[in-house]
């Protein structure tokens, strides 16, 4: 097996956009020494995550001498897209609408499936137990190490073909709506389908958010954090209702801001800030608000 530099430095002569995570450490624990981390060893390392991200083997040798054991991360959306599929009901799911020829990782507990780039961004959802990574999104790259022990490997090789277009079956699924609705209004006549469709358009804003970025020679901080906040707030003015699950919430809105290079320290502050707001100030919903 080569070793995390080496094929970190593999990646970026292929032209993908490399930076190192933190590595799982014992059961449950992570290189970043947060009690409780809610993503061990998948989240950056550097301060800007997958914005920081490079092909040049100079910055990527300092960063792997600086942390041998990093675990690697790969952005998405440049050279491949990857179908995220975390459970096995995922991958029947995926199975049954398509066929696929292209790389395949076997990671933790589940497969990333690699595509040509769509030219979309990241969805969560799809269908339940797949998520998309594309433009803006990130991956855990093999021989990185899972908490679980297993390591990330390819049961399919990358080899010198062209990666395989994204059948039009799920690229169905992958394709943004022409036009967002806020979750706010025309209110679904069952309050759970309400509640669910609630979460998945805050997820969806958290992904859209604008990232960092740089105008006129200074640095422009993007909207991820406000994006993050305004959706715990609103979803946490259903949770006083009644209407969510809290630890479903709080699981999605937080692998939504890691995805878009947020710390896990500064996306569990903005969650709970927004959360407890929201709880202050219930919404009525489509179940009318209570008896």
């Amino acid at each position: 097996m080569d070793s995390l530099l080496d094929a970190a430095l593999r990646y970026a002569r292929r032209g993908v956009p490399v930076f190192p995570l933190h590595t799982p450490a014992g059961p449950g624990g992570c290189s970043c020494a947060n009690d409780g981390c809610p993503s061990p060893g998948k989240h950056p390392r550097v301060r800007h995550g997958v914005h920081d991200a490079s092909t040049e083997p100079r910055a990527i040798r300092a960063w792997w001498r600086r942390w041998p054991l990093a675990n690697i991360g790969l952005a998405t959306g440049v050279v491949m897209d990857v179908c995220d599929l975390d459970t096995e009901d995922g991958l029947s799911a995926v199975r049954r609408l398509i066929t696929t020829t292209g790389p395949t990782v076997r990671s933790g507990h589940g497969w990333h499936l690699w595509f040509a780039p769509t030219g979309h961004g990241n969805r969560t959802g799809l269908v339940p137990g797949v998520d998309w990574r594309g433009k803006g999104g990130s991956i855990v790259a093999p021989p990185s190490r899972h908490p679980s022990g297993r390591r990330y490997a390819f049961a399919r090789p990358w080899d010198d073909r062209p990666l395989p277009s994204c059948p039009p079956e799920l690229l169905r699924l992958v394709a943004p709506p022409a036009r967002l609705e806020p979750v706010t209004t025309a209110p679904l006549s069952d309050p759970r389908r309400y509640a669910q469709a609630a979460v998945d358009g805050e997820v969806d804003r958290v992904l859209r958010a604008p990232r960092p970025g740089w105008k006129g020679g200074r640095r422009t901080p993007g909207g991820r954090n406000s994006a993050l906040n305004a959706a715990a707030f609103r979803l946490g003015q259903l949770a006083a209702v009644g209407e969510l699950d809290p630890a479903t919430v709080w699981t999605r809105l937080t692998e939504a801001a890691l995805a878009t290079g947020l710390s896990p320290q500064e996306t569990r502050r903005t969650i709970e800030s927004g959360w407890r707001a929201g709880l202050r100030r219930p919404r009525e919903t489509a179940g009318g608000g209570g008896g």
